[in-house]
């Protein structure tokens, strides 16, 4: 008999409600990202072109006010100096700590400008190497040794990072010898009162299991384990994957989900998350974390990164487009920022994944929103405005060339290095 367990979830936790998408890792980075300074420049020569002049957008150099909404990291000061570079105005602030836009910063930003001139998202580091580098750390040099980046964003997913991974690596499947494939899932990840962690991980029983499997004298493997859940492994999971990697599970080695624990096949909450009005959490990144954790194509940090910028650039345009702005220019150049560790001229650099632009023309509350396939299409062919500084005198470096060939990732990297499938003896 099938039995669902979707009545302990939280309402916001139900699979069956909708929830908006937001871009592909393996989309995004399909192409490789601009070195920040190069984009500035390119964004710049955007601005003044016919596109632009047809959205209704009037360049003047002598009016814009460049802004960032960015985290406060000292990894990612160089966006500052770029954009000081690039305008001769010190960039005003529209950011705060994690990449969070701050609405109630706009009434004191057109006050300094009519038009806004606005780089944003969240950042993540990287540390080039084989196989596509790391995400998630960066080198401190005032503690000469590594640490989290976007420390704040890290932090967000950790306690759920810990239950996600513990789950990969208990919840097993294996066939017995004429039988139907088996999954024994620890009861923490059935029912939440088994665990006292606040943060509940919980298979979907609706879509990970086909029944209980009932226990048959003459069969010992049916026995329950201790402080485990029999199920009938439903045949989607195995479906999914590719023949070889669905005949792990095909054997009567007790054998771990690893990251086919996917998001289709369990939900995951923290109890102690605050919620708003609308029952929803308040750290909105908690309602795509079994998307972030799960991803097959994206190290979580990376994945949490791009959820994000996509939240905060929904409260952006939903900001600039209130009536009171509506006399007011803003051309919002939206991405996350990659931090690097330049060990040869012992500074950070930033290379910039465009997800998207938006530009709202002076007198009127509508925006004009480039894809970003299409705005890296544009990008690629234009050449960058000079700036009023040059590198060399603001940043002591004369390329962001080099930095941009070492940023090696590519999606199909991180899905080929999977820890390697261990048995678990039960």
């Amino acid at each position: 008999m099938h039995r669902t367990n979707r009545h302990w979830l939280p309402a916001y936790c139900n699979p069956d409600s909708y929830l908006p998408k937001v871009q592909e890792t393996r989309a995004l980075f399909s192409t490789p990202p601009f070195g920040f300074w190069d984009f500035v420049g390119r964004a710049l020569t955007f601005l003044q072109g016919d596109l632009a002049k047809e959205i209704g957008f009037v360049y003047d150099l002598r009016n814009i006010l460049p802004c960032k909404w960015k985290c406060a990291d000292e990894a990612v000061f160089s966006v500052d100096l770029a954009l000081y570079a690039h305008t001769g105005r010190f960039p005003f602030d529209k950011g705060m700590i994690g990449g969070r836009f701050n609405s109630a910063s706009l009434g004191a930003a057109v006050h300094h400008g009519s038009i806004n001139l606005d780089f944003g998202g969240s950042h993540v580091g990287y540390e080039p190497g084989e196989s596509g580098g790391r995400f998630g750390r960066i080198w401190r040099p005032l503690h000469r040794g590594h640490s989290t980046d976007c420390g704040y964003l890290c932090a967000v997913i950790e306690p759920f990072r810990r239950v996600y991974e513990d789950a990969c690596n208990t919840i097993v499947a294996f066939r017995p010898p004429s039988e139907k494939v088996f999954v024994s899932v620890p009861n923490e990840y059935v029912q939440p009162s088994w665990s006292n962690n606040p943060v509940k991980l919980l298979v979907d029983t609706d879509t990970l299991t086909d029944g209980e499997v009932k226990y048959d004298p003459h069969k010992p493997y049916t026995q329950t384990p201790i402080g485990r859940t029999l199920f009938y492994l439903k045949p989607g999971l195995l479906e999914r994957l590719d023949e070889d990697e669905a005949q792990h599970f095909r054997t009567p080695q007790h054998t771990p989900m690893g990251k086919n624990l996917s998001y289709p096949f369990f939900n995951i909450f923290n109890t102690e998350s605050p919620l708003d009005e609308h029952g929803l959490p308040q750290q909105r990144l908690e309602l795509y974390m079994k998307y972030i954790l799960s991803a097959r194509n994206s190290p979580p940090e990376l994945k949490a990164a791009i959820v994000n910028t996509n939240l905060e650039y929904n409260r952006l345009t939903d900001a600039v487009r209130e009536p009171e702005f509506e006399a007011y220019s803003f051309a919002s150049f939206t991405g996350v920022f990659v931090d690097m560790y330049d060990e040869e001229g012992d500074r950070y650099r930033n290379l910039f994944q465009p997800l998207g632009v938006s530009i709202k023309p002076a007198g009127t509350t509508s925006l004009t929103e480039l894809p970003q396939h299409e705005l890296y299409e544009i990008f690629s062919g234009l050449a960058p405005t000079p700036p009023l500084r040059s590198a060399h005198d603001v940043l002591g470096l004369d390329s962001s060339k080099s930095i941009v060939e070492k940023f090696t990732f590519r999606p199909s990297y991180f899905e080929r290095r999977e820890a390697p499938r261990r048995t678990v003896t039960s």
